[in-house]
């Protein structure tokens, strides 16, 4: 293609550069965008997770310490010598209880091996405390609920000796983390409530009779332990499936995965919402809260952690008061009791909103792309359109020229035979030799641009037919004998034997032929000679076909200008240099006839070394109509 003038090169690059600065800056920014959305999108799912696993656990520690405030029982312990009005507490809560199986089993414990007090269990049917063998299946709560007296004796709470064994001694940074934990158990009436994951149970420290204070400081413990064993299957078929389902359920069902289990994210499956969440690890859960227990180092500044950082540093936790009970005694990990709550139909919410970030990258760049390729696409029409002006221009200026040199020649012939300047029949006859030379001349010119245009239009009709070989050479040499002549041009022909038969049009074929033979006589210089050579051929992708190749010795084709030479009206620099005549449409019109026979035209040349035309026609398998008129397509240029 050629080169765009300095003063178009600069106006395009005042053009390219600025949009191409652009469209950088336009990606830029909807990248910094995309991520902008993608955080906040985040940090809202995070905070309604957090808010919603917040809620979750308030409403089940609600449920649980309801019966707690219900007993009513002096934080300091002290309870009367009869614990009658205990157990009409009890009844009267269970009357109206929203879920009154979630305890299964009431106990006043002593707190040494040999108490003071009997074991006592609450008869539901007398509504009263009534003497029973300590239960066996308490033994292990028996354990700690002597573990809890002891250390309440030197003057430590459960929850103290829990963080404590977590933390270590690190001096004051650990009264402050304990004081820090401490602000999250529960305040008013439910102090001195503690929680034992590994039965589950609820208890409170009592004195009977005697001020706790003053039996503390003896080294008495002589006190009793409220137990209020709660019901696995209450808390696992109904209390915490409805929790799911009033804050993680959408418009098709529970948008997350939830899951209640005692351990670090593995362990024993309290409650799942499906058959096999929460009974392996859980690396891509969105959302875990302890439970009860110890408040972990890592949990200091929220005891929720979701995938992504909340607002304001700790989110809907910072806002929320969050409480729970604190543990017994020191117990495992592996008995704590967590929360795991995963985004079911995106998958994990972090992987999810990336996802999401990914798709809006790909179609925001897909956009910006599609804008590159239509600016591109109208930077190269637009010059492509200027091309074409430029060469319909140099094609009405050659045309015009053309067109005089006849015409000039015409007149001036005329004038002269109509002024009496020609003399005798000779002359006369040299006049008009020359008159109809150049009329042939302007007809031949006037023909050659009808033909392309109907060629253009697709409105050139051929009549086809079985041609040999031989027959179109001869009808082309017929038609160009005059030239030939006149140029005093020798034609070598080598035309192999045996040829088979061809369908097409034969003007139309010899007009094709002919058009490259006038441009073998006007650029073939001192060398006057052309060669044509017909062949069989066996082509890979078409077959069988004839080749018929026009060749000259003259000036050639430079390789920067083959790619245009069967464009319309193109003619090269070197050709307008040497004001050699011709319209630029030979070409153009050759191929188009070759195309339509269903062939193709095909050029080989190098500078100074003279140029081959060869024009591929299919051959005929077998004999077909005489003659049958087509309306072939013509392939546009």
């Amino acid at each position: 293609m050629a080169r765009l003038p300095l003063k178009e090169r600069a106006i395009s690059a005042v053009v390219v550069i600025p949009a191409a600065i652009i469209v950088v800056a336009l990606a830029f920014l909807q990248y910094n965008w995309s991520n902008q959305v993608s955080e906040a999108t985040s940090l809202r799912l995070a905070d309604s997770l957090q808010m919603s696993m917040i809620n979750w656990h308030l409403d089940l520690f609600r449920d649980l310490s309801q019966i707690c405030v219900a007993l009513d029982v002096d934080p300091e312990g002290e309870a009367p010598a009869d614990l009658q009005p205990l157990a009409r507490s009890f009844a009267e809560w269970r009357a109206g209880a929203q879920y009154p199986g979630l305890v299964s089993e009431f106990y006043i414990l002593p707190s040494e091996d040999a108490p003071r007090f009997p074991t006592l269990r609450y008869d539901s049917s007398a509504r009263r405390f009534s003497p029973a063998v300590f239960p066996a299946n308490l033994e292990g709560l028996g354990q700690k609920l002597k573990a809890a007296a002891h250390g309440a004796a030197q003057g430590k709470h459960p929850a103290q000796d829990s963080s404590a064994s977590e933390s270590g001694d690190r001096g004051d940074p650990q009264l402050q983390s304990q004081q820090f934990i401490d602000s999250f158990y529960a305040g008013g009436a439910l102090v001195g409530w503690s929680f034992d994951p590994s039965v589950p149970a609820l208890v409170h420290r009592i004195f009977r009779g005697g001020n706790s204070a003053a039996q503390t400081a003896n080294g008495s413990s002589a006190g009793e332990w409220i137990v209020l064993q709660l019901d696995n299957e209450v808390i696992r078929t109904r209390i915490l499936p409805e929790l799911a389902q009033r804050y993680f359920q959408g418009t098709e069902g529970l948008d997350f995965q939830v899951a209640v289990v005692s351990g670090d994210n593995t362990g024993d499956v309290i409650y799942s919402s499906d058959p096999d969440f929460g009974r392996h690890e859980v690396s891509d859960a969105d959302g875990t809260m302890d439970l009860f227990g110890r408040v972990q180092d890592k949990a200091l500044g929220s005891p929720v952690h979701v995938f992504h950082k909340p607002s304001v540093s700790k989110g809907p936790a910072a806002a929320v008061g969050v409480s729970w009970f604190p543990l017994l005694a020191d117990s495992p990990a592996g008995l704590d009791w967590q929360l795991i709550v995963r985004h079911r139909r995106g998958g994990p919410m972090g992987a999810f909103v990336s996802e999401l970030q990914r798709r809006d990258l790909m179609i925001s760049f897909g956009v910006l792309f599609l804008l590159v390729v239509s600016m591109a696409m109208l930077m190269i029409t637009s010059y492509r359109a200027q091309r074409l002006a430029k060469l319909q221009m140099n094609f009405v200026t050659t045309i015009s020229h053309e067109l005089r040199t006849p015409l000039t020649v015409i007149g001036s012939a005329a004038d002269n035979i109509a002024h009496g300047v020609v003399e005798g029949k000779q002359q006369l006859a040299q006049y008009g030799s020359v008159i109809g030379n150049q009329a042939r001349q302007l007809s031949g010119l006037v023909e050659q641009i009808l033909l392309f245009a109907a060629a253009r239009e697709g409105q050139q009709r051929y009549n086809s037919r079985l041609l040999n070989v031989s027959e179109i050479i001869e009808a082309t040499l017929a038609n160009a004998a005059g030239s030939l002549r006149a140029a005093q041009f020798t034609v070598e022909q080598d035309i192999e034997p045996g040829l088979p038969a061809v369908r097409g049009d034969l003007s139309a074929l010899s007009q094709c032929l002919q058009n490259l033979m006038t441009n073998a006589l006007k650029y073939s210089r001192e060398e006057h000679w052309i060669g044509i050579r017909a062949c069989l051929e066996e082509h890979g992708d078409r077959g069988r076909e004839i080749q018929i190749s026009v060749s000259d010795r003259g000036m050639g084709i430079a390789s920067s200008d083959l790619p245009h030479i069967f464009e319309p009206f193109y003619r090269s620099a070197t050709v307008a240099a040497a004001q050699i005549h011709g319209t630029g449409l030979g070409l153009a019109l050759a191929r188009s006839i070759a195309e339509a026979m269903g062939g193709d035209l095909t050029v080989k040349s190098a500078l100074g070394q003279g140029s081959t035309f060869t024009l591929h026609l299919p051959c005929v398998k077998a004999p077909r109509e005489s003659e049958v008129s087509v309306t072939p397509a013509v392939a546009q240029q």
